[in-house]
């Protein structure tokens, strides 16, 4: 047994069924918590969960002394954090980004999107430039729940966050998940989640070797959590 504990930064925020680290679910289970869970238990380290404000993300490395972090993707650094050596894992989850919009208009083209919802501190990249020049208005939330009501009542136009979210809210909601629906007009690309660290490039070794001998287990971990991937080759 390893003495050390390792403290991994997590978002702060509910993103069922992928993670939740949100303060009122703390000890509910996620397709993050059981995987990392699973991995650190193999080889026999102590670990720690610590939940870090979102708007701080590409601060944590820095200012929160954490020795991993998730999710993470090279895509998301800022100029201030590419100077940091981080190290990243194969992709554990591909995903899709993109806008999601109420069926009727998932033809739209995207002029069409005035009003787009995400959560607060997500950045969408996609977007960045209409944002920047104030072609159109981002609404944030720290709540997914809150922002596909706001959708589907016409509150805004588009969100900007996962499908599997999106699914797993539409539920809750009696809704069918063709309610809300990939605008394929507007751009859209696929991207990974990934596991990070500054100080621990050899056990980020070690969770490739486990994301690749332990395949079966953790595509079981995806169905139990109904997460369905997006195919690389969007």
């Amino acid at each position: 047994m390893h003495a050390q504990a390792y403290t991994v930064g997590v978002e702060d925020i509910s993103y069922f069924p992928i993670y939740d680290f949100s303060e009122d679910t703390q000890n509910r289970h996620s397709f993050t918590k059981e995987l990392l869970r699973t991995f650190f238990d193999l080889h026999g380290y102590q670990f720690k969960f610590v939940a870090l404000p979102l708007k701080r993300f590409d601060k944590w490395y820095a200012e929160e002394a954490i020795d991993f972090k998730f999710p993470d993707n090279a895509r998301w650094r800022t100029e201030q954090s590419k100077k940091l050596n981080i190290k990243y894992s194969q992709a554990v989850l591909n995903l899709t980004a993109g806008s999601y919009v109420l069926k009727k208009n998932k033809n739209n083209e995207k002029k069409k999107i005035k009003r787009l919802g995400t959560i607060f501190g997500f950045h969408p990249t996609l977007w960045h430039k209409s944002i920047k020049n104030n072609k159109i208005e981002l609404v944030g939330s720290s709540s997914p729940f809150s922002l596909i009501k706001h959708l589907l009542h016409g509150n805004i136009d588009a969100i900007y966050i996962d499908k599997n979210v999106i699914d797993y809210n539409l539920k809750r909601l009696n809704k069918k998940s063709d309610a809300v629906v990939l605008n394929k007009n507007i751009n859209h690309e696929p991207f990974s989640f990934h596991f990070s660290t500054i100080s621990h490039p050899e056990i980020i070794q070690q969770f490739n070797d486990f994301l690749q001998s332990h395949h079966q287990i953790i595509s079981t971990m995806k169905k139990k959590y109904g997460i369905v991937e997006t195919p690389v080759s969007l």
